[in-house]
């Protein structure tokens, strides 16, 4: 018989620890990995590292916006601040999903709804930094429900409750 062996479920082959040691510049610190039978993802620390055919993607987790697991489609899936998205099949997900969750929520230093002046709606305002760092506060709104982040009378409120935000928090 002999062959290939399969490479491991829930850890990164030698090969692909070092073509990732090569990108970051350092050794990976990887909490978590999973693949399926063409991807692969790790989790580390600091980011996300997905490796498909075309290489490895990497996405900072003050990046993710949203994401989780559909146990469905047996996909770990996620967006990014800047409106990417992106997903990765698993059928053996392991401790993956509840990782990958506890990073998101690690990187938010801070979240607030508040409800603006004349009927506009509701924002999401959240401060993002790298987990366990003083790196500075990144911040960012979101508009709920029927909330338009594009309407001037809502971004002047958002500029200024971000202030107010950054003076309490910074």
């Amino acid at each position: 018989m002999g062959g290939m062996a399969a490479p491991p479920v829930f850890r990164l082959t030698a090969d692909e620890s070092a073509e990732l040691q090569r990108i970051i510049g350092r050794r990976p610190d990887i909490l978590i990995a999973a693949r399926n039978d063409k991807d692969v993802i790790a989790l580390l620390h600091d980011r996300m590292a997905v490796r498909r055919v075309e290489g490895w993607q990497l996405m900072a987790w003050v990046d993710v916006q949203r994401g989780g697991f559909d146990a469905r489609n047996m996909s770990l899936y996620w967006e990014l601040v800047d409106g990417t998205k992106g997903e990765i099949r698993l059928e053996r997900p392991g401790q993956l999903p509840q990782a990958f969750a506890e990073r998101v929520r690690a990187s938010i230093a801070v979240a607030r709804h508040v409800t603006l002046e004349g009927g506009l709606g509701t924002v999401l305002l959240v401060g993002r930094r790298p987990p366990g760092s003083d790196a500075p506060i990144i911040w960012e709104a979101e508009g709920v429900g029927r909330c338009d982040l594009g309407d001037p009378r809502v971004e002047s409120q958002v500029v200024t409750l971000v202030a107010e935000l950054r003076a309490e928090f910074e």
